[in-house]
C-alpha cells in the first residue's frame, strides 16, 4: 500500500516557506541593516557642472563644512584643542548649539544639509538604506541648480546615502579614518577648486561608543582631530588662491556610551564659523538646521524659502 500525503500539506509548506523567507528578509532589513553599510559605494564621481553660464566672482569664498561626529561641546573646555580654540576665538561661535531628536548621525546630518527637521526630510534611520531617499532638497540640490562644484568626504560608509541620489555631489569619497578623509578632500580642493566641500570625521563618535563620552580615549580622539584640522588649515593657507570659510560643528553629543535621546548632553553641539569676512563674536539659539542656510548664503545663493533653518551670518 502506497503512503499518501494530504493534498493540502505541500501547499501549506510552500506558504510557510514563503512567509518565513519574507519574515527573515524583514528582520535582515530592519534588525540587521547595518550590514548594508558595507555594500555602500566607497566613491562616486560625476562630471563637473557646466561653468560657462556662471557669473560668479573667482574670489567668491569656498565653504568647507566639517562635522566632527559625536563632539560634545562640554569637553572642549577641558581638552587641549589649540586649533579649534583658535577658530572659536577668531570666528562666530555658538558655545552650545542644538541638534535634532533623535540625536543620531544620519538624522542629524540630513537636517544639517537640508535645513529642515526630521519630520520633514524623513530620515529617521541610522544606516545605509539604498531604498530610501531624503524627501527634501539639500545643499547639494542647490549646488546642482546653481551649477556649483561640490564634494562630500566621509568617515562612515553609510554617508554614500547622501551622495547616490544627489547629482549635485560631484565627488564623494569614503575614508577609513580622518586622515584619509582629509587627504581625499584636499586632493579634490586642489584639482577642482570647488565651491563647497563637506567633511565628516568619525573617530570621536567611535571612541565615545567604545569607552564613553568624556573618557580619556575619546579626549585623545578629540586631540587627534584637532591636530588634523590644524594641518588642513595650514594646507589651505599654503596654496589656496581664493578666500574660504570653515564651519565646524557636530551631529550630536552623547553621555555614557551612547546618544540619540533629547538628553541635554546628547543634543548639545558646537558650532563655529571662521574665515573670510567672518567677524569674531558669539551666537545664541543656533540649531543644526541653520547650518544648511548659512552655507547656501555664504555661497551667494538664495536660501530656499521652505527651509526652516536661517543663515547665521
Amino acid at each position: 500500500m502506497t503512503d499518501r500525503v494530504p493534498r493540502g500539506l505541500p501547499f501549506r509548506a510552500m506558504r510557510w516557506g514563503l512567509r518565513s523567507g519574507l519574515a527573515i528578509g524583514v528582520v535582515l532589513a530592519l534588525g540587521w541593516a547595518p550590514i548594508f553599510d558595507w555594500m555602500a559605494p566607497g566613491g562616486i564621481g560625476r562630471d563637473a557642472p557646466d561653468l560657462t553660464a556662471r557669473t560668479r566672482s573667482p574670489m567668491q569664498p569656498m565653504v568647507v563644512l566639517i562635522s566632527i561626529d559625536g563632539l560634545a561641546p562640554r569637553f572642549l573646555a577641558t581638552t587641549v584643542t589649540p586649533n579649534i580654540d583658535r577658530l572659536a576665538r577668531g570666528g562666530l561661535v555658538a558655545i552650545e548649539a542644538q541638534t535634532v531628536v533623535p540625536s543620531i548621525t544620519m538624522t542629524s546630518h540630513a537636517s544639517m544639509i537640508s535645513g529642515v527637521s526630521p519630520g520633514v526630510h524623513g530620515i529617521r534611520f541610522n544606516r545605509y538604506q539604498p531604498w530610501s531617499r531624503i524627501a527634501f532638497p539639500t545643499i547639494y540640490s542647490v549646488c546642482k541648480r546653481a551649477q556649483l562644484r561640490c564634494g562630500l568626504f566621509a568617515g562612515k560608509r553609510k554617508f554614500a546615502h547622501f551622495a547616490e541620489n544627489e547629482p549635485g555631489v560631484e565627488s564623494y569619497r569614503w575614508g577609513p579614518d580622518a586622515h584619509s578623509v582629509i587627504e581625499q578632500s584636499l586632493d579634490y580642493i586642489r584639482t577642482a577648486s570647488p565651491d563647497f566641500a563637506m567633511l565628516h570625521l568619525a573617530e570621536v563618535d567611535w571612541s565615545g561608543h567604545g569607552d564613553g563620552w568624556g573618557s580619556e580615549p575619546q579626549r585623545k580622539s578629540i586631540r587627534m582631530i584637532d591636530a588634523l584640522l590644524g594641518g588642513f588649515i595650514d594646507e589651505l593657507n599654503d596654496w589656496l588662491e581664493r578666500p574660504y570659510v570653515l564651519i565646524v560643528t557636530s551631529d550630536h553629543g552623547g553621555h555614557d556610551q551612547g546618544h540619540g535621546t533629547d538628553h541635554p548632553d546628547d543634543v548639545a553641539i558646537p558650532w563655529i564659523a571662521w574665515g573670510a569676512g567672518i567677524a569674531a563674536g558669539q551666537l545664541a539659539d543656533v540649531h543644526t538646521e541653520d547650518t544648511a542656510a548659512t552655507v547656501v548664503s555664504l555661497l551667494g545663493v538664495e536660501v530656499p524659502g521652505d527651509w526652516t533653518g536661517r543663515p547665521k551670518l
